[in-house]
């Protein structure tokens, strides 16, 4: 919601494709640079005051332990757009509980495949998104008569 109907949220974005443009319509880049380092910072202590507010009863060592290759995963998957972003989540977040059963059914299958898993996913997605660009082109561009 922030990012799509707010001026802050236009002017966020603006900076992000086109810093020049956006001080060119009058944006200040220090000011929003500090703005999105604090609400990234804010989003980030969310993810860990659960964990920290004692829902182990105990202290956890290393729990938020690739948390970031998950984040940044589902960020490039999502391709930066919330809806996106709660679809890739979605994906992550079952292939990182199933992986998790399957690992306790079938024990000849580790954790480490299902990283496997995840980072095959993250490849595919990213070396294949301008794969059908071409036909996609060919089949929607207007026909010329010859």
């Amino acid at each position: 919601m922030f990012l799509w109907h707010t001026p802050w949220g236009y002017a966020l974005r603006s900076m992000g494709h086109n810093p020049e443009a956006a001080v060119y319509a009058g944006t200040d880049l220090r000011r929003m640079t500090m703005l999105a380092m604090c609400i990234s910072g804010a989003l980030a202590g969310f993810v860990g005051v659960n964990e920290l507010m004692g829902v182990h009863h105990r202290i956890v060592l290393d729990f938020p332990a690739g948390y970031g290759f998950a984040g940044i995963a589902v960020a490039l998957m999502g391709r930066n757009h919330p809806l996106g972003i709660v679809l890739a989540a979605l994906l992550f977040g079952a292939l990182q509980q199933g992986g998790a059963e399957l690992a306790f059914d079938i024990p000849t299958i580790t954790r480490e495949m299902v990283v496997v898993i995840q980072g095959l996913v993250i490849l595919f997605s990213g070396a294949l998104v301008q794969l059908p660009r071409p036909w996609l082109q060919a089949l929607f561009s207007p026909r010329r008569p010859s």
